[in-house]
């Protein structure tokens, strides 16, 4: 209820305490709650069209901003195999759980290779238009999800040859 939605003023406290507490920078912590942000307030904006919606608003955006940062505390402080194991004890799908698990897996791959592919187009590209510059990031997104594929392909082929599961 919207009676109940300032205990948010009172848990940032203890979110911040809990942050400190585990070494983790606050900065590190907002800096990631305004990726979010967007998202948030377009949902709650919803909510400025029923009666007292001002009001709505703003406990829709503390609310919804504290539970962000309470969930990237806690991807932040737990390892991912601890949170899988509570997913599954929570009876998430298990095939949920090996999306998240192998999507956490190869990750980094992705990365690798965005940046690498990122490289790559800038040292071809003088100079481009804001529109050239969208097409050519549409069109490495495609390319970019198959050389990931293929190279987790060969990641895990390797692992398997070594004896990993």
């Amino acid at each position: 209820p919207m009676r109940l939605a300032w205990w948010g003023l009172g848990a940032a406290p203890w979110l911040a305490f809990v942050a400190l507490a585990a070494n983790v920078p606050l900065f590190l912590l907002l800096r990631r709650a305004c990726v979010a942000l967007p998202f948030v307030l377009s949902a709650a904006s919803l909510a400025l069209f029923q009666p007292h919606g001002a009001l709505l608003f703003a406990a829709l955006v503390i609310k919804s901003l504290l539970s962000v940062l309470a969930l990237q505390l806690l991807a932040t402080t737990t390892p991912i195999s601890e949170l899988l194991a509570a997913a599954r004890r929570a009876h998430v799908p298990e095939i949920l759980l090996g999306t998240v698990g192998l999507l956490h897996r190869y990750l980094f791959l992705f990365v690798d290779e965005s940046t690498r592919m990122t490289r790559a187009r800038a040292s071809r590209t003088l100079r481009a238009s804001r529109a050239g510059e969208w097409r050519a990031r549409g069109s490495s997104l495609g390319i970019l999800f198959l050389r990931t594929v293929s190279r987790a392909e060969r990641v895990h082929a390797a692992m398997r040859a070594r004896g990993a599961p």
